[in-house]
């Protein structure tokens, strides 16, 4: 994989093709070093199986397609022109689709979580581990009438009503992942 990454990077191509199983970061670390290096070439994967979160994975490091080898002689070519022409491709995954409105909320979460503060983000982070507003502001050094302040905005900009929704948005968004929630 290292060769691909020197080569995109020296040859700047419009699309990269990687065949490999998406079960391997190597492929993932992959993909974000040539959208590091290469930013304005789009990358597609070809994969034989594969689920949404594998997907969702590879999207999040900069793929812009994933093509089923299995429909390899029938859909390449086209593919490959709809990348080139500024979509984004993927095949069906083998659990099946979400629904988009799902997509479309958690890419919208991901940007606003992604210009969060330091300490919005490890508030966040307390919430979706269980703790109760008193044991994050201690642990925290604010008061607790600062930690209500601060997640109600957080709620606000994330479109939630409640510290439960607040816990299930942050690891959609990726703010949260399983070692943030050992910490209750």
């Amino acid at each position: 994989m290292s060769e691909a990454i020197e080569s995109a990077a020296e040859l700047r191509p419009d699309i990269v093709i990687l065949e490999a199983s998406l079960n391997g970061s190597n492929l993932l670390e992959t993909i974000r070093s040539i959208s590091g290096r290469a930013p304005k070439t789009k990358i597609v994967v070809l994969a034989t199986r594969y689920n949404r979160e594998e997907i969702s994975r590879a999207y999040d490091a900069g793929r812009s397609g994933l093509v089923s080898k299995d429909f390899i002689s029938n859909e390449l070519p086209s593919a490959l022109r709809m990348v080139a022409a500024g979509y984004q491709l993927f095949a069906k995954p083998v659990d099946g689709w979400e629904a988009t409105a799902r997509i479309v909320r958690r890419s919208t979460n991901q940007a606003i979580v992604r210009n969060l503060s330091e300490r919005d983000s490890s508030l966040v982070r307390l919430v979706a581990a269980g703790l109760t507003n008193v044991q994050i502001s201690r642990i925290s050094h604010i008061s607790e009438g600062s930690v209500k302040l601060h997640l109600a905005r957080i709620m606000e900009e994330l479109d939630v009503t409640n510290r439960v929704q607040l816990a299930v948005v942050a690891p959609e968004s990726g703010l949260v992942s399983s070692a943030d929630l050992q910490i209750a």
